[in-house]
């Protein structure tokens, strides 16, 4: 065995070691028996805007390390300071007229451009197909804001509202979504019951193909399994509906005992299924949702995405933020690509759990050994197509390892010791020697003050072929006057002094197998003095759309700091229409509520959030009507 960067690598025995106590289990892959074929991987698009270089680093890891192919777009919503809902009044009184002024393009336009296109762009650079999803929120109790009337009350409009968004994405961005979903949740705090979503679809599913738009219907898109059902049934005998939906989805937030029931309906229609939220997933749900589900697309909810904290800092080194089960989902994810089938395949323990995927003749095996209580086993393989396999693993949180080379001979067998607590994957190698795979490179610390002026750079890394080797670091590009002097340039873990002068420091890690080098970049920032705060998310609801008949509204707003200094806040008023006497409540505090908005009129809310040191400030404005 060998230590390297800190990452243990391990030859996996191919024999199960007579010492052991570990429990004997066999496990039979039958490629005759077919399931679902895999579409895509997912996640929701950032929202935050980023730097290049944070950029870059996400889709490394997203696309290239994680596999994700899958995005959904939520369009603009609600009332805040950056932006407002796609449509905050109705854009004129013709559903078949499109007033692009009525719309907030700018806000969608800058989030496409700003992660979808390099996300799309970052996929099909890997010869795979790229998928988007629209998911428009409409919660009455949520940042969102409930559904106007215009659109609720006339599906027409609805589908004006909805093709507006799918035509911008084609025509300024050359992103044609995939599928759309009439509403996220639908029927949970809102107003979108199953005849609402139907007779929507029935109006929005011509509509696009007469705009020239493949896109098809996701539904139900529901909070859980057992809502997805109730919608479902609701519309099933209506013909009309489902010659327009193409995805039955689901959300995790409760009950999952109808979900075998969920797929059947789905596989007899030819539809095929999809999972796309839950805030708590781990490789159980990846596993049910494969197996019972039958998903064809998985979706990590918020997780593989940016650090925002990190971005706002100008921080980039560690801007990936991938969660405590990142390497989990990547032992299934990056080795089964879109097009996989998912096979039969079984155990002879049922604590041991197994998923086997067939591509083109060649097959990939999933060992999960994270039942409790965790135990070691000795596993033997049968039915895998003869040819040479590499051997992966995580234990615990990760971060995975390689585990060297097996050679599956004729009769389709092989034996590996599979440790507690892990899942490993045996996956069909190219034949080729492969590049290192490169799974942390950062800095500590992430950022500096002066006088601070040296941090330690480290580069973790695994090879499936065993090679071993060697790093190099480099400076990329420093402020001027600075002269910054590496310890020891071929060291895994090694120190960087002299970032003296306030700026960024661009760093460069080359990790080299002998054969292939590959490179990862990571920046350090140097402070002159204690950074300013961030606000975030500075909007109203409850309602958002404010009458005089309400009178009342909730301001909420956040922070962020770098230094993670203690943040204060204070909202007050800035303005209000002429007569009029609003009142904050609890002016102090994130939530603040704000009653007597008695006359109609533009009110102008100040949010300041303050550090020790700085006082940031945003304004807040909120309509009121008649």
């Amino acid at each position: 065995m060998r230590r390297w960067a800190g990452v243990l690598c391990l030859m996996l025995v191919v024999a199960p070691c007579a010492s052991c106590a570990a429990q004997d289990a066999t496990v039979t892959v039958d490629t005759s028996v077919r399931h679902q074929t895999i579409l895509g991987w997912g996640k929701s698009t950032p929202w935050a805007p980023a730097p290049a270089l944070v950029r870059e680093i996400v889709l490394e890891r997203a696309v290239n390390d994680l596999g994700l192919t899958r995005l959904r777009l939520e369009p603009p919503s609600g009332n805040r300071t950056t932006h407002r809902n796609w449509e905050w009044v109705n854009d004129n009184e013709d559903p078949r007229e499109i007033n692009w002024e009525g719309f907030s393009t700018q806000a969608l336009d800058a989030r496409v451009s700003e992660w979808v296109v390099p996300f799309k762009e970052a996929v099909e650079a890997r010869g795979e197909p790229f998928t988007l999803y629209v998911s428009p929120s409409f919660f009455d109790g949520g940042s969102s804001g409930t559904v106007p009337p215009w659109l609720l009350n006339d599906p027409e409009e609805y589908a004006e509202w909805a093709t507006a968004i799918l035509l911008r994405l084609r025509d300024r961005h050359g992103v044609t979504a995939d599928c759309y979903c009439i509403c996220n949740e639908a029927g949970n705090n809102n107003a979108f019951r199953p005849q609402t979503v139907g007779e929507m679809i029935r109006a929005l599913g011509p509509r696009m193909r007469e705009l020239g738009l493949p896109t098809m219907i996701q539904f139900p898109e529901s909070i859980n399994v057992a809502v997805a059902m109730r919608y479902i049934e609701a519309l099933q005998d209506q013909a009309d509906i489902w010659e327009w939906v193409g995805l039955i989805s689901y959300h995790l937030y409760g009950p999952k005992d109808r979900l075998a029931e969920l797929r059947e309906f789905a596989f007899a229609r030819g539809l095929p299924t999809a999972q796309t939220e839950f805030m708590r997933l781990t490789i159980d749900d990846l596993y049910r949702d494969l197996t019972v589900g039958g998903c064809s697309y998985w979706e990590i909810y918020g997780l593989g995405g940016p650090d925002y904290a990190t971005i706002e800092g100008g921080i980039s080194s560690d801007s990936f933020r991938g969660g405590n089960h990142y390497w989990r989902f990547r032992q299934v994810l990056h080795y089964v690509r879109p097009g996989a089938v998912r096979v039969e395949a079984t155990s002879s323990d049922p604590t041991l759990r197994v998923l086997a995927f067939e591509d083109d003749g060649a097959v990939t095996v999933v060992l999960i050994n994270t039942t409790q209580p965790h135990e070691d086993r000795a596993v033997t393989l049968a039915g895998l197509p003869p040819g040479i396999y590499g051997v992966c693993r995580t234990v615990g949180a990760g971060p995975y390892d390689e585990g060297g080379l097996i050679d599956v001979r004729a009769d389709g067998r092989a034996s590996l010791d599979v440790v507690a607590d892990s899942v490993y994957t045996l996956y069909p190698h190219p034949g080729a020697n492969q590049p290192p795979t490169v799974t942390a490179w950062r800095a500590r610390p992430a950022f500096l003050h002066t006088p601070d002026d040296s941090v330690r750079l480290s580069v973790a890394a695994t090879d499936a072929d065993l090679d071993d080797l060697r790093c190099a670091w480099r400076v990329v590009t420093q402020p001027q006057g600075a002269q910054v002097s590496i310890a020891d340039a071929m060291a895994p873990s090694t120190q960087a002094s002299g970032l003296s002068v306030p700026g960024e420091y661009l760093f460069a890690v080359e990790v080299s197998d002998g054969e292939h080098a590959v490179e990862r970049r990571l920046m350090v920032p140097v402070f002159a003095e204690n950074q300013p705060p961030v606000p975030v998310d500075v909007h109203n609801r409850i309602p958002v759309m404010v009458s005089v008949r309400e009178g009342r509204t909730e301001l909420r707003g956040g922070g962020r700091d770098v230094e993670g200094d203690t943040l204060t806040i204070r909202w007050s008023i800035a303005s209000q229409p002429p007569g009029a006497n609003a009142l904050l409540e609890t002016p102090g505090e994130q939530k603040c509520q704000v009653t007597g908005l008695t006359v109609p009129g533009d009110y102008v809310f100040r949010f300041e959030l303050s550090d020790p040191t700085h006082t940031v400030a945003e304004e807040l404005t909120v309509p009121v009507t008649r």
